[in-house]
């Protein structure tokens, strides 16, 4: 199923362009608390100056500011879609640049070969219909031989509600079941190319150190929601008016409209107040390209 009757295609990379820049500090918090690492033990980072990727950066001040605090003697490079976000050229440490980069298109012959770390966040939602092979084949390419690619995501099909017992969640868990539809079947976002990191890159060559799976941490359960309730409160004046009917999906309402999601994700604010929280496993894949 492409699309709703009724509804306007979801333009996922549209809807990230637009976001608002707290949610990616929150989401980096986030990332850094449960993983505990900017960078994953399998990397030998070393001594020697290095020159790092981060590819999709975003603000380019969450993660390339901590690394570069922790390793000032590398050269950083942050590449996102768009320089919405990013921060003045003048604000940034000398040893950090940023460009504008769609890593899905023809990559530049200027990243070619650059990089000994590339590193990429959460690209889940720009990888539509399983075929993450353009932007695989790009993150390869800008490694040199010997180069590492940590390849972080949220799984945006483990999505789930959750709650102290005794707490309700109804809104949570419909708004939660609201997203993964969407995503799956508008967006078109399927988590298969995810789950099959690890053969994928075998097959193009690279030795696969590390595939982590972090189930999120009770203890951040206030934290995870805030930063899902960030981005859903985005979503509804990007429905129309009327009500528009839903299939038939266990957790679906019957129909959903501009003003019942608005209601659907106040209430939900108010159930995380009681302790209902909405979170996704995170997926760590690290990889390192042959010789």
């Amino acid at each position: 199923m492409e699309r709703i009757e009724g509804t306007k295609k979801w333009d996922a990379s549209a809807y990230w362009k637009e976001q608002d820049f707290q949610t990616l500090h929150l989401q980096h918090w986030i990332f850094t608390h449960q993983l505990g690492y900017l960078l994953h033990p399998k990397i030998s980072v070393g001594s020697k100056p290095l020159k790092i990727a981060d590819v999709a950066c975003g603000n380019a001040s969450a993660w390339l500011l901590d690394l570069a605090r922790q390793h000032p003697e590398h050269q950083y490079v942050g590449l996102d879609i768009t320089p919405a976000h990013f921060p003045a050229a003048g604000n940034l440490p000398p040893n950090i640049r940023l460009h504008v980069l769609d890593a899905f298109a023809e990559l530049p012959s200027e990243y070619v070969g650059a990089f000994d770390i590339v590193s990429i966040r959460t690209i889940y939602s720009a990888v539509i219909d399983n075929n993450v092979k353009p932007l695989l084949s790009n993150l390869l390419k800008m490694l040199k031989p010997g180069g590492y690619l940590q390849w972080v995501e949220n799984d945006a099909s483990t999505l789930t509600a959750r709650a102290p017992e005794g707490t309700g969640m109804d809104a949570m868990t419909s708004v939660a079941s609201i997203q993964k539809f969407f995503s799956r079947h508008q967006g078109k976002m399927d988590p298969e190319w995810l789950h099959n990191l690890r053969p994928t890159l075998e097959q193009h060559g690279c030795e696969v150190l590390a595939v982590d799976t972090i189930e999120p941490f009770p203890e951040l359960s206030r934290a995870w929601s805030d930063n899902l309730l960030m981005v859903w409160i985005g979503l509804p004046g990007r429905l129309p008016e009327q009500a528009i009917p839903l299939p038939q999906v266990p957790g679906l309402p019957a129909s959903l409209s501009r003003q019942s999601l608005g209601d659907l994700v106040m209430e939900s604010a108010a159930e995380a107040s009681q302790g209902a929280w909405a979170a996704m496993n995170q997926r760590v894949v690290v990889g390192r390209k042959s010789r």
